[in-house]
């Protein structure tokens, strides 16, 4: 006998399965039919196909990002605001790959960005200028979190025993040490150590809001 189900349920099961997979690719309505021990045809009787389930499942992240403290001044606000959406693409699994594969149909998403947009307007910014830094902080973050999870990939696949990407990173750091390319090793020497990935993000972010401060001189 098939288990009462509900959106809800659906939902954070598919979150379940992709904390699992780490993967969007991975998350197949069969499989969450699978997961819900029911047939694959109930779970259409709440989301039409699979894309409708990630946008309603990129909806109920966005429901749980932290809002910034209003009165703020308007730039610690828009840091407030890169923070806690850090903070909810990596509390949901695979959250920046949700986030691109959806579109922001719903009304919390669509608010949010432009409450970004209206801080910069308020600095004396263009309507024009807003939105592309609105979109470069979305991509900065977005890039950011993507990237890492695709290194993180690389790394287990070497872990696994890949021994041509074991054998491209010796080339490389070697490379970087023969040829004294000093930002490179700079890097190579940082990922040796225990890092707080989430700052190195922040302060990207707060190194783009002062050369944006350049754009009202």
């Amino acid at each position: 006998m098939e288990q009462k189900l509900s959106k809800e349920k659906i939902i954070q099961t598919a979150f379940d399965i992709l904390a699992e997979k780490r993967s969007i690719e991975g998350l197949s309505m069969r499989n969450l039919a699978n997961a819900l021990n029911v047939k694959a045809p109930a779970i259409y009787w709440y989301f039409k196909d699979k894309q409708d389930l990630l946008q309603n499942m990129a909806e109920t992240m966005e429901q749980h990002l932290c809002l910034p403290d209003s009165s703020l001044e308007a730039t610690e606000q828009l840091i407030a605001f890169m923070n806690a959406y850090y903070d909810l693409y990596t509390q949901f699994p695979c959250g920046a790959e949700l986030e691109i594969n959806t579109v922001p149909a719903y009304a919390s998403r669509l608010e949010h960005i432009e409450t970004m947009n209206q801080l910069l307007l308020q600095q004396g910014y263009s309507l024009a200028q807003s939105r592309h830094a609105v979109i470069s902080l979305h991509y900065l973050l977005i890039g950011y979190l993507i990237d890492q999870q695709k290194e993180e990939q690389l790394t287990q696949k070497i872990i696994d025993g890949n021994h041509y990407l074991l054998q491209s990173v010796q080339w490389m750091r070697h490379y970087a040490q023969e040829q004294s390319l000093e930002s490179f090793n700079f890097a190579l020497s940082q990922r040796e150590q225990i890092i707080d990935v989430k700052e190195i993000f922040m302060s990207s972010v707060k190194i783009y809001l002062l050369g944006l401060e350049q754009l009202k001189k």
